[in-house]
């Protein structure tokens, strides 16, 4: 191969921002990478973080996310110091797949194109408390502590595909990536009953989570970063009328915005997006322990880079 098999090409990740997360590639192998660490990372952020839709995305990756969270808030404490305050649990777990096909710079002797795929897997645990603050207001600070693990592959087209390949191993191809997670969590809730039996719900909240590498394929994917994840949504609940076993059947409403305002936007192609959907909730408290009811809904996303849409099943603990 020549002195370049991949001259100045951006493989991983596409954008001619300064910041992009970059491979290149030379005789004996990489001799640069930037941003590769957190670029990993930043797909178990998105997989795995409460309130990010789990939905097919579709922009510079087509990214398709599943997750399944899950929070309680049990029975306020009565009497002392802490009267009212409810203590609060979630567990959030998230799975999420990437992958899409990028052209190479090629002289005839090198690649022509890359495929790279992503799978992260995530459990995010959280502890605190709701902190009535009157007129339909609550407060939820909340500690953050989980693992993530992102393993990453690549498969190059064209002449001597099989030695670009195993050029980046351990960086593209056979690439894996072990993380701690640490941070916090502080969100904001608004409750009001509406005239007809209809119910709004209103809340935002903040993630800052930091990110520890435990283990890594290559030291070019070493560093431990932090993230911001800022999401907000708006619910309407109505009665239907319908009833399943004598169990009510609710419409719901939905409008949602998400924010990751410390992620480059050239890592997945965006980092922002608003949400609009609906669906049906069925409330049946007594049928299983602990289960409030269920909810199905589907809705569609849409920001700068990116399109998506979820259909999605949930219980309501």
């Amino acid at each position: 191969m020549r002195a370049a098999v991949l001259a100045g090409t951006a493989v991983f990740a596409i954008a001619s921002s300064g910041n992009a997360q970059t491979v290149t590639l030379g005789p004996e192998g990489v001799t640069q990478s930037e941003g590769l660490g957190r670029a990993f990372q930043t797909f178990s952020i998105l997989g795995g973080t409460p309130g990010i839709a789990a939905a097919r995305y579709y922009s510079n990756f087509d990214l398709n996310s599943f997750q399944l969270p899950i929070g309680h808030s049990f029975d306020p404490i009565e009497g002392g110091f802490l009267s009212g305050v409810a203590p609060y649990a979630e567990i959030t777990l998230g799975y999420l797949t990437g992958s899409q096909t990028f052209p190479l710079t090629s002289d005839g002797n090198s690649p022509n194109s890359v495929k790279l795929t992503f799978n992260a897997w995530s459990a995010l645990a959280g502890g605190g408390i709701d902190v009535p603050l009157g007129n339909g207001f609550k407060v939820r600070p909340i500690v953050l502590a989980g693992y993530s693990y992102v393993g990453g592959d690549a498969h190059f087209f064209g002449p001597n595909s099989v030695l670009a390949r195993s050029q980046v191993s351990g960086i593209l191809s056979d690439a894996s990536l072990s993380s701690v997670l640490l941070g916090g969590a502080l969100e904001l809730i608004y409750e009001t009953p509406l005239r007809g039996d209809t119910n709004l719900r209103a809340q935002a909240r903040y993630n800052e989570l930091v990110a520890l590498v435990t283990g890594a394929s290559s030291s070019a994917l070493q560093g431990n970063d932090s993230f911001g994840v800022a999401n907000g949504s708006v619910t309407l609940t109505g009665p239907t009328g319908w009833h399943i076993a004598a169990n009510a059947v609710r419409w719901l409403g939905y409008a949602k915005g998400t924010w990751l305002p410390d992620t480059n936007p050239s890592v997945l192609g965006f980092n922002a997006f608003a949400e609009v959907g609906g669906g049906l909730q069925i409330i049946a408290p007594g049928v299983i322990r602990g289960v409030q009811g269920a909810t199905v809904r589907a809705s569609a996303i849409a920001g700068p880079g990116v399109t998506a849409w979820l259909v999605s099943a949930a219980l309501n603990f």
